[in-house]
């Protein structure tokens, strides 16, 4: 199940049930952790998203940072709040205006960046190889400014790194501006019903097995089949997306300063 945009929804309830429900297993679990991180008891977070009671603003910024908002959907997830816990008619009608106002916003910055992500015939080759990938990563490291650079850290071809920026910038997933290069305007996003997520998935863990054979001390890998409870085989299920949500809320705000790639494979055989 895909998570609907905040901006579609004017009940901030509405919006924290259906996140929960597009969560693995259906968010099995997820109120319990959103308790935990919020430092509350689950009977009030039940209270809150299954009756009539309100979370207070302090709690509901706290909530916003769990759930990873920016910080544009986090002022509309507040102004929800303030809408629901308005004491007059008059204050929830002043509310809706603001509400409706930035839906619009959202409405018009939405359309540009659907402008801007990759067409069908573009992802399949965007994730035909690691190399696309890898390669705009490396642009946005200030070191990385030109084909020689990039090809010499990865061991490749000049002409064949230099068809691969070609075909970023022409796509606007690079950009080059006074003989630099960084990250572009566009976006792409591979989805777990997609057709591609298999090649994506398979093109990065056989960058990890030659990784493999290579040794380094910065690199760890770990391999561990076991026997255990469905309990605690469950309970690991549930760990590995906040363990990726608690890295992702570390990596996206920090410098960009080296290139890593993270595969995790859990799975029953």
């Amino acid at each position: 199940m895909s998570q609907s945009s905040i901006y579609q929804f004017t009940d901030y309830k509405a919006y924290v049930n259906e996140w929960v429900s597009a969560q693995p297993k259906q968010g099995f679990g997820e109120y319990r952790r959103m308790a935990t991180s919020l430092q509350i008891s689950t009977t009030m977070v039940s209270q809150v998203f299954k009756s009539d009671k309100h979370l207070s603003l302090e709690l509901a910024s706290d909530l916003c940072d769990y759930l990873r908002m920016d910080e544009d959907e986090t002022e509309y997830f507040l102004l929800l709040v303030d809408h629901a816990r308005a004491g007059s008619h008059k204050l929830q009608k002043r509310f809706e205006r603001q509400i409706k106002a930035r839906q619009e916003k959202a409405k018009k910055l939405e359309n540009r960046v659907k402008a801007t992500e990759l067409g069908i015939e573009e992802k399949s080759v965007f994730y035909s190889s690691w190399i696309y990938q890898g390669v705009r990563m490396l642009t946005d490291l200030q070191e990385y400014d030109d084909a020689d650079a990039i090809a010499k850290r990865l061991n490749l071809p000049k002409n064949q790194i230099q068809k691969v920026l070609d075909f970023l910038i022409q796509n606007q997933l690079v950009m080059k501006e006074r003989n630099s290069l960084k990250l572009g305007n566009a976006r792409t996003h591979v989805g777990s019903s997609s057709p591609l997520v298999s090649r994506h998935h398979q093109n990065w863990r056989l960058q990890g097995l030659t990784k493999m054979v290579q040794a380094d001390e910065d690199q760890f890998f770990y391999t561990a089949p076991m026997t255990l409870s469905s309990e605690v085989a469950n309970w690991i299920r549930q760990e590995l997306p906040s363990i990726v949500e608690r890295i992702n809320a570390k990596v996206i705000p920090s410098p960009s300063e080296t290139v890593r790639c993270l595969n995790i494979d859990w799975f029953e055989y």
